[in-house]
């Protein structure tokens, strides 16, 4: 079972967004009903196309639930909102691995919805997630994959300072990226 301190201390914002985790933001909802029409409206094919299966096709209310409790179950699943109307705009998934007992090191990955892309807010929101991973002052490094074809992801990663890893076992067409933290005062 997962750490769920790293999903409830996941909370930032930025100049436009805010992030928290999806908890908080069904509570403020009022209903997972009025949650999963969101997550089917983020979850464009063009969005998934090159994420898992249980990714594609969510097109109902039950599919989204299903989509839900599988995010929870495997990773810390937190909200993007738009700070000027609360909408959920899409969400970032942290990944615990194999840690020594004093500090993290993450993976993630994140999705906004289509509706948002190329206004900058995908560089917002790495600046905030780099911020947030200093300020928790126990974060070793995060790392993520990107398709080599995405190319807005890759200009993202590499403005924020992400640097390409080497990893053994990298799928065909993924290329990762890391972004190393000073923890030597830990």
């Amino acid at each position: 079972m997962k750490n769920k301190t790293i999903e409830e201390k996941c909370r930032f914002n930025t100049q436009r967004l805010a992030v928290n985790s999806w908890t908080n933001q069904l509570k403020c909802l009022d209903s997972e009903k009025i949650f999963a029409e969101k997550i089917i409206e983020i979850l464009t094919p063009h969005v998934t196309k090159s994420l898992p299966d249980g990714w594609q096709n969510i097109s109902s209310v039950v599919a989204a639930q299903a989509w839900i409790k599988d995010r929870d179950k495997e990773s810390h699943f937190v909200t993007i909102q738009l700070l000027s109307t609360n909408e959920t705009i899409g969400f970032i998934f942290l990944y615990e691995s194999d840690s020594e007992p004093n500090y993290h090191e993450l993976r993630f990955g994140y999705l906004l919805s289509e509706k948002t892309w190329g206004k900058g807010l995908g560089t917002e929101l790495i600046e905030g997630l780099i911020n947030w991973c200093k300020s928790e002052g126990n974060i070793k490094s995060i790392s993520g994959g990107v398709e080599t074809d995405n190319i807005g992801s890759i200009k993202v990663l590499e403005k924020a300072g992400f640097y390409v890893s080497t990893l053994d076992n990298t799928p065909e067409g993924v290329i990762f990226y890391a972004y190393q933290f000073d923890v030597s005062s830990i």
